[in-house]
């Protein structure tokens, strides 16, 4: 019977393993990179849908924001209101050139009659049916209108002052051939759905052979495929996305021919890698089977030779006095000492790594104690420094405060008892003149015209009202030195901030309406437990100060959110903006940049101090020429032990 070879045997073992290694290997590799190619897909295209709609998305809430804003100036409420038909157009054209819109702008009265546009020759033109409509605004999609040509997407707002009646409407209009630019395929086709009812419904879809219709139900992303054209497509809809009232879904769709590229260029480089692995892996077995045999052949040839011989002093396994003995003994040998070597190599390695980590870990942690105490001295002395400043000058500044109170309050006390007696010595004096002859009376005029009678009276009369003024204003620096030093703590209410900006910007109104436009963006809207009083005095400081910063015009941002456990307010300008060297002194008591008689310099020392005792953070940032921007953190809810 016939019998393979150990070295044809082993060649054939070794190679059905490397076979079955490879093959799992790359099954198991196939099977992972597959799954992950296939999620990346369907991730890539709902991105593509996600990033289309956003696309869209923010040029229509572009033109509705500006729409808004434009609608909202006092401009555009006074031209309307007074029909000035030219001065609408100029209006409108300027707002096209300097937006560079696509679409044209349109103002229609409250009759609904074409007075002004930046399209030409359309004047007079009634209100279309598509734009007559009852809301504060609303978006009408793809529709016709008679004196466009093509078709259009409009944004209609009406033009209504506060608590009149609509006195217009303000119509913008957007070409559908712009919007279906962005839909044109390319490495995909997209449709536009019109998301009214979930999902259910029809959808425009944009091929290169033009525009289909397709349905789109609530098993969308469950559907393995879509077939247009005789092309099997892979597909993924967006999130809807909404403008106003409208809102809409884009559907993404890639040939599957396409979208399946990757995963054939993965079985294409598997096989290859197993081809590429595989028939060496086989080639090597095979030359490493004949090496493991022959050694063995010539051992088992000594040892027949040994039992031939019967030389006992030959000894087994290693026996003979060939080359495979002295390899035996000689390898023994080897082992034995690399054995040694390598344990002592072992044992000394380990302890270097040892001290090597021990070491590290050392220097580690004593680098991050450094570090710490240095921080923590470095913060421990700014607040040494700050708690003693601020402590000193709250002292002295109640002294002061106190000391000047009592003498302005009597100053300002015996102001109407004087303006009284002087109107009693005017009226003795008009009384004196009537009740004497004429020889006296003449020499009582001489005299009264000697000494500027008429004069002195008028010009009393104006140095009291200088005093009175005077009095005033040391009055209010004196309450503005009471709540420097923290004598008025007020109370905690629970407010939305908000609500004191808007009120603060209703009272600071009459100082920048006409010249400066305020920005505000809101997204707190949380009730905040603070004292409100002083906070409001705090925002009054700043908004004060950024409206004196604006020499002509300018516009100020004020923003509000929650970040963490934090609200957190901005109020920024585009002033003058302030150097370094005054930016790092700004919350220093007394220092003011302002001529003498027109600050104290305490305004921006007292919000610092009221967001402190707010267990809060009040920061600013400035550069020249740019504008200035005030930070205020607060904690929502205040600490009672802080």
């Amino acid at each position: 019977m016939s019998r393979f070879s150990l070295s044809v045997r082993l060649t054939l073992f070794f190679s059905l393993i490397v076979l079955l290694v490879t093959t799992t290997l790359s099954a198991v590799v196939f099977y992972q990179f597959g799954e992950k190619i296939n999620q990346q897909i369907e991730r890539n295209l709902t991105d593509t849908a996600d990033h289309k709609a956003a696309e869209i998305s923010n040029v229509l809430l572009f033109e509705r924001t500006n729409l808004l804003s434009w609608r909202a100036s006092s401009v555009m409420l006074d031209v309307v209101v007074d029909d000035l038909d030219k001065r609408i157009t100029t209006e409108l054209i300027n707002l096209k050139q300097y937006y560079q819109l696509q679409g044209d702008l349109y103002v229609f009265n409250a009759a609904g009659v074409l007075i002004a546009s930046t399209q030409p020759d359309v004047l007079k033109t009634q209100l279309p049916p598509a734009w007559q409509t009852q809301q504060d605004y609303a978006l009408v999609f793809k529709h016709e209108v008679p004196f466009i040509n093509g078709s259009v997407i409009a944004h209609v707002t009406a033009l209504k002052p506060p608590q009149l009646k609509t006195q217009g409407y303000l119509v913008m209009t957007h070409s559908w051939e712009d919007i279906s630019r962005l839909l044109a395929p390319k490495d995909s086709s997209f449709a536009l759905h019109k998301a009214h009812e979930g999902n259910h419904g029809s959808a425009d879809l944009f091929t290169a052979n033009g525009v289909q219709t397709i349905e789109i139900n609530d098993d969308f992303s469950e559907r393995p495929l879509w077939i247009f054209d005789g092309i099997s497509y892979l597909g993924s809809i967006s999130k809807s996305v909404s403008v106003g009232d409208f809102s809409f879904q884009i559907a993404a769709f890639m040939p599957k021919k396409l979208a399946l590229e990757p995963l054939l260029e993965l079985t294409k480089n598997l096989l290859l890698a197993a081809a590429l692995v595989g028939v060496p892996m086989i080639v090597l077995v095979s030359l490493l089977s004949r090496l493991l045999v022959t050694p063995i052949k010539k051992l088992t040839a000594t040892i027949r030779t040994i039992e031939d011989s019967n030389d006992l002093s030959i000894k087994v396994p290693v026996s003979g006095r060939d080359e495979v003995a002295d390899l035996g003994h000689a390898f023994n040998r080897m082992t034995t000492r690399l054995g040694e070597l390598f344990n002592k190599f072992v044992v000394v390695e380990k302890e270097l790594e040892d001290l090597n980590l021990s070491l590290e870990r050392q220097v580690i942690d004593r680098t991050q104690q450094l570090q710490d105490a240095l921080l923590k001295l470095q913060s421990a002395q700014t607040q040494l420094v700050q708690s003693e400043k601020m402590a000193s000058l709250g002292q002295l500044v109640a002294g002061i405060a106190h000391e000047i109170n009592n003498p302005i309050g009597a100053i300002y006390a015996n102001m109407p008892p004087l303006e009284e007696y002087i109107d009693d010595i005017k009226g003795t004096v008009e009384f004196a003149q009537s009740c004497m002859d004429e020889t006296e009376a003449q020499k009582l005029n001489a005299h009264m015209a000697q000494i500027d009678y008429t004069f002195v009276t008028d010009d009393l009369a104006k140095l009291l009202n200088s005093q009175k003024q005077a009095a005033d204003r040391i009055r209010n620096i004196v309450l503005s030195l009471r709540n420097f030093s923290r004598l008025d703590q007020g109370e905690v209410k629970t407010v939305r901030l908000e609500e004191g900006l808007d009120s603060t910007l209703q009272m600071l109104h009459h100082h920048y309406k006409d010249r400066i436009t305020v920005e505000k963006d809101y997204a707190l809207n949380e009730m905040v437990e603070c004292y409100a009083g002083e906070l409001n005095q705090v925002f009054m400081n700043i908004l004060a100060n950024a409206i004196q910063a604006i020499p002509d015009k300018g516009r100020i941002f004020i923003t509000t959110a929650k970040m963490n456990d934090q609200a957190v307010v901005s109020i920024a300008d585009t002033g003058t903006g302030m150097p370094d060297e005054v930016r790092k002194k700004i919350f220093d008591p007394f220092f003011t940049t302002k001529e003498v008689g027109e600050g104290t310099g305490l305004g921006l020392s007292i919000s610092y101090g009221i967001i402190e005792k707010h267990q809060g953070m009040l920061t600013v940032e400035s550069e020249l020429n740019r504008g200035t921007r005030f930070i205020i953190a607060i904690p929502l809810r205040l600490i009672k032990d802080a």
